[in-house]
């Protein structure tokens, strides 16, 4: 049994796809709106590591919403 091995990153062509822009510092500002982690490399491309952008996150992984403590006021 052979598995086809993809590459670990996403590719310049595939985070257009993704995000609608071709300038890193947009493709870095619609990722974080999406809420998928990328980094600006040193030649100013972006890397995304492919396993954020091809899974999605369970309601287990998700953190809790905190509900607010309110406390009763009397006089």
């Amino acid at each position: 049994m052979h598995a086809i091995a993809e590459p670990i990153t996403l590719t310049e062509d595939e985070i257009v796809a993704i995000t609608g822009y071709h300038r890193a510092a947009y493709q870095l500002a619609r990722l974080k709106e999406m809420g998928i982690p990328a980094h600006r490399r040193p030649d100013n491309t972006v890397v995304v590591l492919r396993v954020y952008a091809t899974t999605r996150p369970t309601a287990e992984t998700a953190p809790e919403k905190q509900e607010p403590q309110l406390r009763l006021i009397r006089k």
